[in-house]
């Protein structure tokens, strides 16, 4: 399975989570944290919230299930405070480099741990991808979009020995385009009350929840770089999917035959539990895009302007400065100058 910093996966084959092993058998590390894009049981995921339904037994392990769905938000907001506040490693996390079962450095991957700490966050007289306009207010993450749980490159110790990777890549223009890329990760997203999918049986107001999913495959995006006329400030973001998967052995993503009872480890198909309330990235999932950007003009839009449907029903992760040739994500940070 994929590990997922920086939830360190451990304790095969009964799990890391102290809900997961026998007799409690949590499903949210298996359905939260362990995913693996190849396996079609996981196609879905980031199951959410439980949803309960009249007429079908309790199970233990859904209860077992939410409290430790509230701890994994809680630890991802927490981190992502810690990440984005601090400007580097820092000489005190030295000690742990070489043998850190928490994933700062990893175990035995020593080797991996970069020369030099990355820049993880802006911190107090921070400076991370080149030089800050004072001029410019920088607030804190967690914005009306998506946010990754650090700005820059991951002070976790990647999966497969891999080198650590920037949240946001943004390549090198050419032919008035540019490629950015949000890397698999987590990023905390907003609920803003648009579905996709059966629209009578999704609710259509409520908007502003906050929700820990987790990016399994990189999205790119194509993004203009042309001061294009009337327009000079390009926002870029992320679309979401939300829907609910139903205890059940159909193939097409509507149902999750793991949801079934599971007292004896084995989920028993002829006892159902509640359904889950899922959110993914759209592209992630289907490979269908999912990224988009909306060309914010200099001038007030007209109340009609198209684009306004679009600008609402993405999460915004970015802002390319045609003008001052910059990208900053929402908080105004600098990612990238070009």
């Amino acid at each position: 399975m994929t590990n997922i910093q920086p939830l360190y996966k451990g304790g095969s084959p009964d799990g890391s989570f102290p809900l997961t092993p026998k007799p409690y058998y949590s499903r949210t590390e298996d359905k939260n944290v362990n995913f693996d894009s190849n396996d079609i049981e996981h196609e879905k995921g980031n199951y959410k919230s439980i949803a309960f339904r009249p007429g079908f037994s309790l199970q233990a392990s859904e209860l077992n299930e939410i409290q430790e769905n509230f701890q994994l938000q809680m630890s991802l907001t927490i981190s992502m405070m810690h990440n984005w506040i601090t400007s580097g490693a820092g000489s005190s996390w030295m000690p742990w480099k070489s043998n850190s079962p928490g994933g700062e450095g990893g175990d035995g991957l020593a080797n991996n741990f970069p020369t030099s700490p990355p820049q993880t966050g802006i911190g107090v007289g921070g400076i991370a991808g080149g030089s800050h306009n004072q001029d410019k207010v920088v607030s804190g993450p967690g914005w009306r979009g998506a946010t990754p749980l650090h700005p820059f490159i991951s002070p976790y110790q990647q999966p497969n020995s891999t080198s650590p990777k920037k949240s946001v890549e943004v390549g090198t223009p050419s032919g008035g385009q540019m490629m950015i890329t949000f890397n698999p990760g987590w990023w905390l997203v907003e609920d803003k009350g648009h579905w996709k999918g059966v629209e009578d049986d999704m609710p259509n107001q409520v908007s502003g929840l906050k929700h820990w999913i987790y990016l399994k495959n990189k999205i790119e995006q194509n993004v203009p770089t042309t001061n294009n006329i009337g327009g000079r400030y390009i926002t870029v973001g992320l679309t979401l999917e939300t829907d609910y998967v139903e205890c059940g052995t159909s193939t097409d993503g509507s149902q999750d035959e793991e949801l079934a009872d599971n007292a004896t480890g084995t989920p028993n198909s002829a006892s159902c539990g509640a359904s889950r309330y899922t959110i993914n990235f759209v592209g992630d999932i289907y490979g269908s895009g999912g990224s988009d950007y909306v060309d914010i003009p200099n001038s007030v839009w007209p109340l009609d302007n198209a684009d306004f449907a679009k600008r609402e029903n993405m999460n915004p992760v970015c802002v390319v400065d045609t003008s001052n040739k910059e990208v900053r994500y929402m908080n105004n940070i600098l990612i990238a100058e070009y």
